[in-house]
């Protein structure tokens, strides 16, 4: 059922990232969609706490958990990540002068970074090449401090008072030196992860906590969780661009709770097909999705040329100039962002299928030829 956040979740994000003048792109809730990246660190760090808390005790396993993330994670972010580089490209050989190629988000250099997974500590100056990537950087050293944290840590409440420390000391890096809030990624976004992770940790030991007590179900679940989803719509809308958004981690970390029970009908609606769907292919649609914006922009541009009309417009949003794929009413730009967010569901189901399932097989098979190699016991030569 938690999937199921986790692929609407996506497609928010997903939105919130597509600029083209409809009035959707307006609305207070899609504007503070990004906050939804801090929902996935608690969900997180509630589902890796279920699946591997006591069973990283030795440093072989530890081992293979790392493995078995980086192959969750790395041969879409690797995939996505070259896929722009053709991009960028076409864009220095059509040399339009309308917008530059191989700028500082797409420097040559920055491709290192990205591909190993460190883009999200301080080492670059901006986002760079696919900008959503940050948050598999920090998630990454934050799947790595969680097995460090089982290994020196064997003691269950000496587990939980570490993960408070780490959750508490994330949120007052982040408290202390972004400069835009809980929005740190490429500079502080390996803290900002901490934060949530390790919350969504402390949610997870809540939770046990409350089903050790007897609450196998909460009471008036269904007025609970609609509670709670009007919470959510409220805290995004009202949050962004503001010191509330800080909040965003203890929030999210109440919904898991609350979700967590799969008490009530909005549990039993997220359950049914189509959203667990949506969920088994979240991480797919969190990162295509700013490829597909490329891909779209780059659509508007050649069409702008072929018609000699304009298909862009800038306008000043929350202070800074924002360039809108614009050729028709705000109804048409609405429906315009539906196409998008088809695309993006769309190329993330063909992701999903021949880049995610066969790059995880892949890590999992060379995991297990060398656990088998290790087991083989040594041949003795008998002379």
């Amino acid at each position: 059922m938690l999937d199921g956040w986790r692929g609407l979740c996506a497609l928010f994000v997903a939105l919130f990232h597509f600029s083209a003048l409809g009035y959707y792109y307006s609305v207070p809730f899609v504007r503070g969609s990004y906050l939804f990246v801090d929902f996935f660190f608690v969900l997180s760090g509630f589902v890796i706490t279920h699946a591997y808390v006591g069973r990283l005790n030795s440093a072989p396993k530890a081992g293979s958990f790392l493995v078995r993330r980086l192959g969750r994670v790395w041969p879409l972010h690797a995939v996505t990540l070259v896929a722009f580089i053709p991009l960028e490209i076409v864009k220095a050989l059509a040399m339009s002068g309308e917008t530059a190629a191989f700028t500082a988000r797409f420097a040559p250099s920055s491709i290192v970074s990205n591909l190993f997974l460190v883009h999200s500590l301080g080492v670059e100056e901006e986002l760079t090449w696919n900008m959503p990537s940050w948050s598999i950087s920090a998630e990454f050293f934050a799947y790595l401090t969680f097995a460090v944290l089982c290994l020196l840590a064997r003691r269950t409440w000496v587990v939980t008072a570490a993960a408070v420390a780490l959750s508490a000391a994330g949120a007052f890096v982040v408290m202390g030196w972004s400069d835009r809030f809980i929005d740190a990624s490429f500079d502080f976004g390996y803290f900002r992860c901490l934060y949530g992770f390790f919350a969504g940790h402390i949610v997870y030991r809540l939770f046990l906590i409350a089903r050790h007590a007897g609450l196998a179900r909460l009471p008036m679940a269904g007025t609970i969780e609609a509670a709670s989803l009007a919470a959510v719509v409220v805290f995004v809308a009202a949050a962004r661009g503001s010191a509330l958004s800080f909040a965003s981690p203890l929030l999210f970390g109440i919904v898991v709770w609350v979700f967590a029970f799969e008490g009530g009908p909005f549990s039993r609606l997220l359950a049914m097909g189509p959203f667990q769907w949506l969920g088994a292919r979240s991480y797919s649609i969190y990162m295509v999705h700013a490829l597909v914006v490329a891909l779209y922009q780059k659509a508007a541009t050649v069409m702008q040329k072929l018609l000699s009309q304009p298909m862009f417009v800038e306008q000043a949003i929350d202070g800074e100039e924002t360039r809108f794929i614009s050729f028709g009413t705000p109804w048409a730009m609405d429906v315009l962002a539906l196409a998008y967010l088809g695309t993006v569901v769309a190329v993330s189901a063909l992701t999903y299928r021949f880049v995610e399932m066969p790059g995880q097989a892949s890590f999992n098979a060379l995991l297990l030829k060398k656990q088998k190699t290790a087991a083989q016991p040594a041949v003795v030569e008998v002379t």
